[in-house]
């Protein structure tokens, strides 16, 4: 009967592990996970301006996209992005934005219907604003 005990508590125990250091604190090769490299958008932009130089003029190409892209699908939506190194000054593209934004209303698209966004390039590409459809 006491080997039963015995064999029954060994087997309880097979499963068990023992309680030491590594259990409180994980392995520094657990932590040390690498950074998600920021994905790159899949989509290809309606229309890219790009700011190498200071006022661009993009207006006629952005209302003809604009025209095109409402006769396609009327009530779509717009991404408007600006794309700017690490170095860049934020203000400034956040400016670029709602200029942009302010001119595909002014071609009769609601405001409800275009959505702004910020995304810095690792790689530090150039500075521009790109239009994408939903």
């Amino acid at each position: 009967m006491h080997a039963k005990w015995i064999l029954a508590a060994a087997l309880l125990l097979a499963g068990c592990k023992l309680i030491d250091q590594t259990t409180f604190a994980p392995s520094p090769e657990e932590t040390a996970a690498k950074a998600a490299a920021p994905k790159a958008d899949p989509r290809t932009p309606l229309v890219t301006i790009g700011y190498a130089t200071p006022n661009p003029n993009y207006q006629d190409v952005l209302r003809y996209a604009v025209r095109a892209a409402e006769t396609r699908v009327p009530g779509v939506q717009y991404d408007v992005v600006a794309m700017l190194p690490a170095s860049a000054d934020a203000a400034a593209a956040q400016q670029r934005v709602s200029e942009v934004m302010r001119d595909i209303m002014a071609q009769g698209v609601p405001s409800g219907r275009i959505h702004l966004g910020l995304r810095t390039e690792p790689a530090g590409g150039a500075q521009e604003v790109r239009v994408y459809v939903r």
